[in-house]
């Protein structure tokens, strides 16, 4: 008997310090590896970030210097994130969702499911969602700070459309995708009737119009897909520019005939600046933001009740001057001008889209907090001289943004409070 409470006692005392071990093992995984500011990156975060490296770069060989630069991108994207953070940006679930919708696109064209993907990955939904969610904060906060940092001018707009270059980005091209059936010598029923099935395929199947092309056409490049590369506007036949002159990017003609045979395009991209009618909004908005002393729900609460005001008669720009929180509107009564798309984020112009004239939309959630707008009118313009100049800064703004987003991550870095622990 005395033995057996023996043998329990050293079991008790063993099985302690194996729960200790296991705890001090855990600690020491999950340690703090660097302060920044009053957050911390831990072990597990940086081993986690490297085993990723590792996977997209099997060859790399991680030594210290590696671990230094992976660590150091830690705490610059920390130090980002905790700006969102201040300015309360919140990301949409409708575009985190657009961005997993992409995703699995890109898997698709893969021919793995979105699960198997997942599994590649390491990933489950929740953690990719998150992972997306910090990857478009990231995004709009470098935005936000560096293009306010490159002016570009009217002079600069005016000499890069001079130049060679600017010649040559606006011609109009297309990246296309060709399946041509030939006739046979019996007419052009079998040429028909094997278009209509491809189609069919394309639409009810996963083939790819890149395997069906190898596979069927007898067309230039049909054994690389059909991939017939990037081609200016005057190279391709009229009737290929007047097939695919109203698709969007991945969209496929109907068959259509030439003196060749049957005809299948499918369009990549295009690009060049081409006229463009654009319908437009006027529309004027109130905004109320969410703050870390003012609750979400009691910033709708707000909302709710100057949205009744509107309804019960009250003076929709005299509201916005006195409860609006958008600095650029609220004097003028929230008028926001007139729009064109892709000004305003996705949330804003769905709503704006979808709001007839007169009408007030209910209090809706964007990123920047909670918005009741209402739109006074709409017209369709030719915008093609505004969107080929906004486009030209855009090229040239994406030339600068590099240089100054290393210049603007070093000013943050050393104005913040950094503390590396290995």
């Amino acid at each position: 008997m005395p033995s057996i409470k023996i043998f329990l006692r050293f079991l008790l005392i063993t099985t302690s310090l194996c729960l200790i071990n296991i705890s001090q093992a855990y600690e020491a995984l999950d340690s703090t590896v660097a302060v920044v500011e009053d957050d911390v990156i831990l072990r597990s975060e940086l081993d986690q970030r490297i085993e990723h490296l590792s996977r997209k770069q099997p060859n790399i060989v991680i030594n210290d210097n590696i671990k230094k630069e992976v660590l150091d991108q830690l705490i610059t994207e920390k130090l980002q994130l905790r700006i969102a953070e201040r300015v309360n940006l919140r990301v949409s679930q409708e575009d985190i969702q657009n961005r997993i919708d992409e995703i699995k696109s890109r898997a698709q064209a893969e021919n793995i499911s979105f699960e198997n993907y997942l599994f590649r990955e390491h990933l489950t939904e929740k953690t990719l969602r998150k992972s997306i969610a910090e990857s478009i904060a990231l995004q709009r906060v470098q935005e936000g700070n560096i293009n306010n940092r490159i002016q570009v001018t009217d002079r600069e707009i005016d000499e890069y459309l001079a130049s060679a270059a600017g010649h040559e980005w606006l011609k109009v091209r297309f990246r296309l995708l060709h399946i041509l059936l030939p006739f046979d010598d019996n007419g052009d029923s079998k040429s028909i009737k094997k278009a209509q099935e491809i189609i069919r395929m394309l639409n009810e199947t996963d083939a790819s119009f890149e395997n069906l092309a190898i596979k069927y056409s007898k067309g230039p490049n049909a054994n690389k897909g059909g991939n017939l590369g990037w081609r200016a506007k005057e190279q391709l036949p009229d009737l290929f520019v007047e097939q695919v002159s109203t698709l969007k990017p991945n969209q496929v003609t109907a068959p259509f005939r030439s003196n060749a045979g049957i005809h299948i395009l499918k369009l990549i991209e295009r690009g060049g600046v081409e006229p463009i009618m654009i319908k437009q909004y006027k529309v004027r908005h109130i905004l109320i933001k969410p703050s870390p002393l003012f609750t979400d729900k009691e910033a709708k609460a707000k909302a709710d009740t100057i949205y009744q005001k509107i309804v019960d008669g009250g003076d929709f720009k005299e509201l916005a001057r006195e409860y609006s929180e958008d600095i650029g509107s609220k004097q003028s009564g929230g008028d926001l001008n007139w729009s064109r798309p892709g000004q305003f984020v996705p949330a804003f112009e769905k709503v704006m889209q979808a709001t007839a004239i007169g009408d007030i939309s209910e209090p809706f959630r964007s990123d920047f907090g909670w918005h009741i707008l209402t739109v006074e009118a709409t017209r369709v313009e030719d915008m093609f001289d505004v969107v080929k100049r906004n486009q030209v800064v855009s090229i040239l703004r994406q030339r600068r943004f590099q240089d100054e987003l290393q210049q603007w991550i070093k000013e943050l870095r050393e104005e913040a409070y950094i503390e590396v622990l290995i």
